[in-house]
């Protein structure tokens, strides 16, 4: 055994989210500079794995894991993370993540997407963070339905409009959605596919407004018709967290004069918000 480091990404909310037939799903929106990282330091002569309260699901996951490959001993587990809590940016997911790959990096492990999943599912409804690229992922039941390969370039502006939403709690909700609303569900899964396939952010873009539209009637957002009359001007689509405070404009890096819109989107957000909320600029 040796210190064992981890990592994890965060995520901007997701692309789409909602669900198909009886399956619930979400196609992740990773954002590499969102970050949780964590260290494990083994103790051979110890019991149990320690670190701070704030750690729980992290420290339940590693028990897990250790108890999965039957080991013995224990350790103390530090996570440092730059993702915002009760956000709906995947920081409990990755914190829990980077701990489990911290083990498994100690200990040399042979751990698998699936296996983190599994592991994971057993604590909470968890998003699709194991997997470095856009998949999509029944958040409920832990499992890949679909690996759609690295997001084309894009950047995106957004907010935090405030507050703290309970995922566990939200995602413990009835969702009524319409049949009509299950139709746009498939219409959007098929156009981030179709987006994938040609390499083209427009169809993904497309995709993501339309859940985010449905996503309203559950849990809105302030300004929302605003964002997206800018969306509109700029090419863009909305993007929210569809359990969570953040939401904003997701744009074609490769648009011309992207650079001018994106300074122009930025202003425009300051002035309608008034800073009343926290700008997130991701580039």
């Amino acid at each position: 055994m040796r210190l064992g480091k981890g990592n994890c990404n965060g995520t901007f909310g997701e692309l789409v989210q909602g669900k198909i037939g009886e399956r619930p799903f979400l196609i992740t929106l990773p954002i590499p500079s969102l970050r949780s990282e964590a260290i494990f330091i083994p103790d051979p002569t110890g019991s149990e794995i320690t670190g701070l309260h704030s750690n729980v699901k992290a420290k339940e996951a590693c028990q897990k894991l250790c108890q999965k490959f039957g080991l013995q001993g224990g350790g103390h587990l530090h996570i440092r993370s730059n993702i915002p809590v009760g956000k709906g940016m995947a920081s409990s997911s990755a914190d829990i993540m980077a701990a489990m790959k911290a083990i498994a990096h100690s200990y040399s492990l042979p751990l698998t997407e699936p296996m983190l999943s599994s592991i994971a599912i057993e604590i909470e409804p968890t998003d699709g963070v194991m997997y470095d690229d856009v998949v999509a992922y029944d958040y409920i039941n832990g499992e890949l339905i679909e690996s759609f390969g690295s997001l084309p370039p894009f950047l995106l502006v957004g907010i935090d409009v405030g507050g703290v939403v309970d995922t566990l709690q939200f995602n413990q909700l009835a969702k009524p959605y319409h049949f009509h609303d299950q139709n746009k569900f498939t219409e959007a899964y098929e156009l981030v596919k179709e987006g994938f396939r040609k390499r083209n952010l427009s169809f993904i873009c497309k995709a993501a407004t339309i859940s985010a539209h449905i996503n309203q009637k559950l849990l809105p957002k302030p300004y929302f018709n605003e964002f997206e009359q800018l969306a509109n001007v700029c090419r863009g689509g909305l993007v929210i967290a569809h359990s969570g405070t953040v939401f904003g404009i997701l744009l074609d890096k490769n648009e011309p004069n992207i650079k001018e819109v994106f300074s122009y989107i930025s202003k425009q957000i300051s002035i309608l918000v008034k800073k009343k909320y926290q700008n997130i600029f991701i580039r």
